[in-house]
């Protein structure tokens, strides 16, 4: 058969099926351009638009006709149907945070080909609407964030062709969870935040044969029945990534079933409380991530993890691991050639930095606020893939390695750590390197006492490690820098005066650098920083006239603690700045104008003069510092009461009048306030009743009179510090002042109070809380985020006979000095009850009656002042119990008898018991004491004590002597006179009878 035609007709044939397929193409291709949306999807979406509230414009495109080019919208190219809607909200390109409120419309069912919905991160509240249960062709739903309350509707379940289900962060409950076995195409599956009451939900989630990704972070998930036979089923689970974090489970809530799980490469197991970490971990040999944040982990990582050969991340972060990270190291030798990721912050690992070579894949290492304590090892200068290096706060001693060996390295944070030596020349070569941090590498010596930290604060004057030159050849090849930190150490910046750094630094900090004299000129050179420290520098230089004009991004400033001088320019043009520490200069000139949005300001010990009203531009300042200047006038009533102001402290000025009401209001958050060394005048400021969140009130050294009110233990209840010291009030010490419950510092030296101390001085329990460094601290936080820095709280204490100022160790010190005052009466007995108070002064009084039996129970007393006042009998033996003691005074007043005996009492000068003229013993005159003709009878300390109820030995001498004359003058009548005889012996028989 001749099959040639059936061929030419087969070509044809294709040729002309061919010239169809391209016309048609043609065709489709023309009509693409002319496909509008479908009228009815469209009115659908304008119902949708209807009942939303759109504050922030997110809908503004809805309103042309072709709604396939609206924002969020996304259509088919053949059909025009709608397949995918975004109305995501959140933070926008412009860093806005846009959202949606109102009502969900339910002509949103219209859009029946819908693959694609997110309706995340907006505000709509309620439950979620059932109608989105009938959008049958859904491939991903997005519901998270966005408010919804109470249980899920029932009809999600019809969503058969649902991939990806969210519905994190709302307010959801889960009742039961038989609704997810419908969603057989189910891959991902987020229900993080919300309340699964599902006993049985592992056994309802591994039902689901495609779902790869399972987050139940912070879901209230109950405990899987160890006996439940659901660890059968997990074995053949699909499940690759599971994050359960923050469920609180332990070790043993998770051993039955979550080690079945051999397919996981990712787990998250952060928030929860695993005690003694499972070996289990060693039959996840999937395993590529595994996050143990805030575990609570005790002890150590078990050798089984020798066994996770693929793990390329490892956060175990901020728990309480306490092994040698040498030892760590080798157990995680497994995955030496995947490990990317390696972070245990906040742990207490101990030894050096060694055996890191064979770990070649390593980018970054955490490993800040442990117990480090080596050096660099050799072995581990050899890593040059590591990008990010974190060692801050620990105990790392030795000198800085060799950076040139850390070629691809973008961060390097050594800050608090024991380094010493010289910036290595390496650093230089550093190109990639993005932030730099060595600052606070010192040794910081605590004295040996408590009472050191009182009289010395020594411990504040750590010793620098880091030292030398820091010059260009450091800084000439780190274009790419951007935050610079050298603050703290003994380095010495020395740059050409014309040197111009080819970086654009974000955060500089070069804090006691050696700046000085003159102010760097090569700041002009950097146009978008925002955190400047030049403190401690030495710069004498005055501020440069071009300092103005500094980048609008900058919102901290820092100069304090140089020598620079003259006036500071207008700054209110800089609308970002937040934070001013002017503090320890030589500015003069009245108060500059201030950025409006400055919330802490401090400019303390200058010499600006005139007004404060200056303050009152101020729209939120948290913290004001104006003390130690020569400012004058009122503290201005400023109208709006500043309800942010936590700290306002004018000391050492010369202010005048009295305390405005404005400062204080109903919602005030003042709580602390400093007003001594000033003129104020007037009776106690009334206006300070609205206070009521101050814990320190000084208005010691001005000239208040009139009577301490009644209502200041009451509104003012949170007192810790009270001074009034150098003042002229006078009246009784109020009784309501014993409701001061926190009261650590109470000084109402010098004044003219009269009446007896109140018996409920007793009711300080804080005087009776012996500290263990967990009291809270007189630091105040300014609110400011990164960069507000904490303000320490301060004091002027009478402390061992010294007036001093107190910080760092303010929240230990304990201490009441009434003294110089007219009080009168006993000392109160119950005083013994304040174990904990370290100073009691109450001198220069008229206080009478005896020193109190129990003060040997205030063992932690070290100064004692009750001098110059009317105290009689004897010093109380339970004195010598005192052993911390190391200022007394008891002169001037009328003791008697001896001083008790101990190495402490005797310690002191003689003047400590001084123009009492009944007293005696060491360090005073010897007592009178009678020695017994027996030089071998035995010393009594009891005898020897009540012979100081016999003024001398005179006394003995002449009884002796008495005796003998009468005794031989009774027996030479005897012998010599019958009489006298026969009567005598008379009388015995009478005496017998």
């Amino acid at each position: 058969m001749d099959t040639k035609p059936i061929h030419f007709l087969l070509i044809c044939l294709s040729i002309f099926i061919l010239h169809q397929s391209l016309a048609f193409g043609s065709m489709s291709r023309g009509d693409h351009a002319k496909v509008l949306c479908i009228t009815k999807e469209r009115e659908a979406l304008l119902d949708l638009k209807q009942g939303l509230i759109d504050e922030y414009n997110m809908l503004s495109s809805w309103k042309n006709e072709e709604c396939c080019s609206w924002r969020g919208v996304k259509c088919s190219n053949t059909t025009g149907h709608i397949l995918a809607l975004n109305l995501r909200g959140g933070i926008d390109n412009d860093s806005n945070i846009v959202t949606l409120t109102g009502n969900i419309s339910s002509s949103l069912v219209k859009l029946q080909y819908l693959k694609y919905l997110d309706l995340s991160f907006n505000d709509f509240g309620g439950q979620i609407p059932k109608f989105i249960g009938y959008l049958k062709r859904l491939e991903t739903l997005n519901l998270s964030g966005s408010y919804f309350t109470g249980p899920i509707p029932p009809q999600l379940q019809n969503l058969t062709y649902l991939r990806a289900l969210d519905l994190r962060s709302n307010s959801l409950i889960f009742m039961s969870l038989e609704w997810l076995s419908h969603l057989v195409y189910l891959e991902y599956l987020d229900l993080s935040v919300s309340n699964v009451q599902e006993k049985n939900w592992l056994q309802e989630i591994i039902k689901l044969p495609n779902l790869r990704e399972l987050h139940l972070s912070s879901c209230q998930l109950p405990i899987i029945d160890p006996s439940s036979p659901v660890s059968a089923n997990i074995s053949s689970s699909s499940l690759s990534i599971l994050d359960i974090s923050y469920n609180q489970y332990s070790s043993h809530a998770i051993n039955s079933w979550l080690f079945n799980f051999t397919s996981l490469t990712s787990l998250a197991l952060s928030g929860s409380n695993l005690g003694q970490i499972s070996t289990g971990f060693g039959y996840l040999k999937s395993l590529e991530h595994l996050n143990l944040y805030v575990g609570g982990i005790q002890g150590e990582i078990p050798k089984s993890f020798e066994n996770l050969s693929r793990l390329r991340s490892l956060d175990a972060s901020s728990n309480n691991l306490s092994q040698p990270f040498s030892e760590l190291l080798g157990i995680l030798s497994g995955s030496n050639r995947s490990l990317e990721f390696l972070s245990f912050e906040g742990n207490a690992l101990t030894g050096s930095l060694i055996n890191l070579t064979r770990f070649s894949s390593l980018r970054e290492l955490r490993l800040r606020d442990n117990l480090l304590n080596g050096i660099f090892h050799e072995s581990f200068r050899q890593i040059s893939s590591l990008e990010f290096l974190d060692l801050s706060n620990n105990q790392m001693t030795g000198p800085l390695p060799d950076l040139a060996l850390f070629p691809s390295l973008r961060e390097l944070h050594l800050r608090s750590n024991h380094f010493k030596g010289m910036i290595p020349q390496g650093l230089g070569q550093l190109s990639k390197l993005k932030i730099l941090d060595v600052s606070f590498n010192r040794l910081q010596g605590l004295p040996e006492s408590l009472g050191q930290l009182f009289d010395l604060e020594s411990f504040d004057a750590p010793y620098n490690l880091l030292e030398g030159t820091i010059s260009e050849s450091h800084l000439s090849n780190l274009c790419n820098l951007k935050s610079l930190d050298l603050s703290s150490n003994s380095l010495t910046w020395n740059v050409s005066l014309d040197w111009i750094p080819c970086f654009q630094l974000q955060v500089i900090r070069l804090s006691s650098c050696n700046l000085g004299p003159l102010f760097p000129k090569w700041l002009q050179t950097q146009n978008s920083y925002s955190i400047l420290d030049l403190s401690l520098n030495s710069i004498s230089d005055t501020m440069p006239s071009w300092f103005p004009k500094s980048p609008s991004t900058l919102y901290s400033l820092n100069l304090s603690y140089n020598q620079i001088s003259g006036k500071i320019h207008d700054l209110s043009a800089n609308n970002a700045l937040m934070v001013i520490d002017f503090g320890y200069n030589n500015f003069s000139g009245p108060l500059p104008r201030f950025p409006k949005l400055v919330s802490e300001l401090r400019v303390d010990n200058n010499q600006f003069s005139g007004s404060l009203n200056s303050i009152c531009t101020l729209r939120s300042p948290t913290i004001l510092d104006l003390s130690e200047n020569l400012l004058s006038g009122e503290i201005p009533d400023c109208g709006t009461p500043m309800s942010g102001l936590t700290v306002l402290n004018v000391a050492n000025n010369n202010i005048s009048g009295s305390i405005p009401y404005s400062l204080c209001s109903s919602t005030s958050l003042l709580s602390a306030l400093y007003v001594r060394n000033n003129n104020l005048s007037g009776q106690f400021p009334a206006s300070l009743k609205n206070c009521q969140g101050l814990k320190v009130l000084d208005l010691g050294r001005n000239t208040l009179s009139g009577k301490i009110p009644e209502w200041i233990g009451t509104k003012l209840a949170y007192l810790g510090i009270l001074s009034l010291r150098f003042n002229e009030f006078s009246g009784s010490i109020p009784l309501s002042i014993c409701q001061l419950q926190s009261i650590q510092i109470l000084d109402l030296s010098v004044n003219h109070l009269s009446g007896g101390i109140p018996q409920c001085f007793s009711n300080f329990t804080t005087m009776e809380l012996l500290q263990d460094g967990s009291s809270v601290k007189y630091d105040f936080n300014p609110y400011t985020p990164h960069v507000g820095t904490l303000y320490h709280g301060n004091a002027f204490v009478q402390w061992k006979n010294k007036e001093s100022e107190y910080h760092n160790t303010l929240w230990l010190l304990k201490t009441i000095d009434l003294s110089s005052n007219k009080l009168v009466g006993d000392i109160p007995k119950d005083f013994s009850r304040m174990n904990a108070l370290l100073s009691l002064n109450l001198s220069r009084n008229n206080f009478t009656g005896n020193i109190i039996e129990g003060i040997g129970l205030m063992k932690m007393l070290e100064s004692l002042d009750l001098s110059r006042n009317h105290l009689s009998g004897k010093i109380p033996i339970g004195l010598t119990n005192l052993t911390f003691l190391s200022v007394l005074d008891l002169s001037n007043n009328n003791f008697s008898g001896r001083i008790p005996s101990s190495t402490q009492l005797q310690g002191f000068d003689s003047s400590t018991y001084g123009g009492n003229i009944q007293l005696c013993g060491p360090p005073l005159q010897e007592c009178p004491t009678f020695a017994p003709p027996n030089p071998h009878v035995g010393y009594d300390r009891t005898s020897q004590e009540n012979d100081d109820e016999f003024s001398s030995k005179e006394f003995y001498i002449s009884m002796v002597l008495g005796f003998i004359v009468a005794f031989f003058g009774f027996l030479g009548s005897l012998l010599f006179n019958d009489s006298w005889r026969n009567a005598y012996f008379k009388w015995l028989n009478g005496c017998k009878n």
